[in-house]
């Protein structure tokens, strides 16, 4: 797992797709989108578990881009500004945190992408 940061401030977080043993938390707390890494044995179960309903806040949208198969560029962005090109393959990610974020396919690529939600349509297009 690495950083990117800027002005002190994180940007965006990669991931490299190695796990440590055990259920392990990967991003702060207080962020909107948690990520948690689970490696355990066969045979090993568990906690069953729901959550109850309470009211989350956020101001930043935050999106994880994950690299099924293929090979992508990814651009991370502070502002308006490309402070980082980043070359992701299978079984790797990157967590945009409070950056802008470019992609270009290398290979063709097989990709899932969260995000909290609800959806708003407030996109910014960077040229």
């Amino acid at each position: 797992m690495r950083i990117i940061s800027r002005n002190g401030e994180v940007v965006a977080v990669v991931f490299d797709g190695m796990f440590e043993e055990g259920t392990k938390p990967l991003t702060d707390e207080k962020w909107a989108l948690q990520i948690v890494s689970l490696k355990h044995p066969k045979g090993k179960k568990l906690v069953s578990h729901t959550h109850k309903p309470t009211q989350r806040t956020t101001e930043y949208l935050m999106e994880f881009l994950l690299i099924m198969s293929g090979v992508v560029n990814v651009y991370v962005y502070h502002g308006l500004e490309m402070i980082e090109k980043i070359q992701l393959t299978s079984r790797k990610g990157i967590l945009m945190v409070k950056g802008g974020i470019g992609i270009e396919i290398i290979e063709d690529a097989e990709m899932m992408e969260f995000k909290n939600g609800p959806f708003i349509e407030d996109k910014v297009i960077i040229e």
